[in-house]
């Protein structure tokens, strides 16, 4: 029950800023009963709906995080292996024996690229031209280029990315206990932002938002109170609901 609590807080706060809105729009419209009757249900339902989505995605981000975590190390630890010992490794994956630059098995034909950039469509070259009947599979964990995923579409070449890889790792027991390189990317503009969106956001936003509406109670021109406070409730809302818990 107490990992519930945190979830249930940040619900209760959510529900509170939709009561707010709700509430004091309806109001200004309509008349103060029929404002708590709309807030009173947006409430209840903005409430239960934020729980459930925030108790869905603190599940799958933690086991989706980790695993995308352990596909990029994986492909950087490929990449730095070289494609000799990247091809042994993959091998021994998919229980297969090692044909010159391919790997075969009993079904298909796999071409591994150890890249630490995306692959061009000239890598792709080998797998298209070569004579099998077997079903064509290209592995590069770094990606493929577009043009590398046309000529694979057109040549009906099977394409697996980092994930694919780490599943196939994983499936064979065969995931490096330590990895060669765990590289330190780069933060991306929307992470950048994404990481300051955290719920300390919530309490600013909260009483900053409810003393507007408060205001917007007794003032001659209430828009400007109203529009600004509804728009930092739901500033709160969300940073309680999808904002990061602060470091």
């Amino acid at each position: 029950m107490k990992k519930f609590i945190p979830l249930i807080a940040d619900a209760l706060l959510a529900a509170l800023c939709v009561f707010l809105l709700f509430f004091t729009l309806v109001r200004y419209y309509y008349s103060a009963a029929a404002g708590l009757a709309a807030g009173a249900v947006a409430a209840v339902a903005a409430g239960t709906g934020a729980f459930c989505l925030m108790k869905v995605r603190r599940s799958k981000s933690a086991a989706a995080g980790a695993v995308r975590a352990d596909a990029e190390n994986l492909a950087a630890h490929l990449a730095v292996a070289g494609e000799c010992r990247g091809r042994a490794l993959f091998a021994e994956c998919v229980n297969g024996k090692i044909c010159g630059d391919f790997i075969e098995t009993d079904d298909g034909l796999y071409l591994l690229a150890c890249t630490p950039e995306k692959a061009g469509a000239e890598r792709l070259l080998p797998l298209i031209t070569a004579e099998t009947a077997k079903s064509r599979h290209f592995a590069c964990a770094a990606g493929i280029t577009p043009k590398c995923a046309e000529y694979a579409a057109a040549a009906d070449i099977a394409v697996l990315g980092a994930d694919g890889i780490y599943e196939l790792f994983k499936k064979a027991g065969k995931l490096p206990q330590k990895y060669l390189l765990e590289g330190k990317k780069r933060t991306k503009f929307l992470s950048a932002v994404r990481s300051r969106f955290t719920k300390k956001l919530c309490l600013p936003a909260f009483w900053s938002g409810a003393a507007l509406l408060f205001f917007s109670y007794f003032t001659y021109y209430p828009a400007y109170y109203m529009a600004f406070g509804s728009l930092l409730l739901a500033l709160c809302a969300a940073a309680a609901i999808f904002g990061r818990k602060a470091a």
